[in-house]
């Protein structure tokens, strides 16, 4: 594979840093290969790549023991963290950010800042073994083929962040380097280039938590599992704010099929924060 002179420059300072650098695959190999996606230098735009899990666990790795990560009691973790998976990848210019995809649809989103203050990391072996052999024992549902995570034992600052489960995604099946500003183009201009503070705040909850599940306004990373459009939970907040609110504590206390995951710690400040967020310059806004 021939790689342009930006590239060569990675491969020679991974080199001179003692780091792995990844081969991306044309192919899929395994169901356990991790797709790669996005700002790719030496490639084009839209192309989809592999690293093989093998790959992978010939980084450098961290063992990490941590309690209750998955099940009860101690668990030792093989990982890879993404400040290192960044640096072993052939990351193209403007890339700033990893969106994480799920098998379900889900997308979490990790930018350089918060990669760099929480130190969120790739899983790929639970107490020695690697996802073909998973679930552990004691969880009912399989996690892989990737687990990204974020621990509090290994930065306590991270216990703070609000929503930081929504940055624990399992079922991870791959990554796009990102340029941010590009990916949620549509939350930051038009309506939303200079909201008030309010609605800049509700944003933030937006990206961090909501955007996860729910597929925002046009031009606007976000997750495909839920099936609730932008202008509807617009309409919903903007018309029926107490319904909102309570729906977004705790949703199966209106709709007892409700796929959504409760969310009780929100505060009334950061519902209003929400709600002007996603009702801003819809006619039905207000409280």
């Amino acid at each position: 594979m021939k790689y342009p002179s930006v590239v060569a420059g990675i491969l020679l300072s991974l080199a001179a840093t003692g780091l792995r650098a990844l081969e991306l695959q044309e192919q899929r190999t395994s169901p356990y290969d991790l797709a790669v996606t996005g700002r790719i230098a030496g490639q084009p735009a839209g192309v989809k790549r592999y690293v093989r899990w093998s790959d992978l666990r010939a980084l450098s790795t961290t063992a990490l023991t941590l309690d209750g990560e998955f099940v009860k009691g101690p668990q030792q973790l093989t990982v890879v963290f993404l400040s290192d998976l960044w640096k072993a990848l052939p990351v193209g210019d403007g890339a700033d950010t990893i969106l994480a995809t799920c098998g379900d649809g889900y997308c979490a989103t990790y930018t350089s800042a918060f990669i760099g203050e929480y130190r969120p990391f790739l899983v790929l072996e639970i107490n020695g073994q690697g996802p073909e052999h998973w679930p552990p024992p004691g969880l009912n549902f399989n996690p892989g083929p990737f687990v990204i995570t974020v621990s509090t034992t290994l930065v306590p600052a991270a216990a703070s962040f609000l929503d930081l489960e929504h940055k624990k995604p399992w079922a991870v099946t791959g990554i796009e380097l990102a340029n941010f500003a590009e990916r949620y183009q549509g939350i930051f201009s038009g309506t939303w280039a200079s909201p008030p503070p309010a609605a800049d705040r509700g944003r933030t909850i937006w990206v961090n938590s909501c955007g996860s599940c729910h597929a925002g306004p046009p031009g606007t990373a976000g997750g495909t599992k839920a099936d609730r459009p932008f202008p509807v939970i617009a309409a919903y907040a903007g018309s029926a704010p107490a319904f909102f609110r309570k729906y977004v504590r705790n949703p199966r206390s209106l709709v007892a099929s409700a796929k959504m995951e409760a969310h009780p710690h929100y505060t009334d400040a950061q519902l209003d924060d929400l709600i002007a967020f996603i009702t801003l310059g819809q006619p039905t806004a207000g409280n």
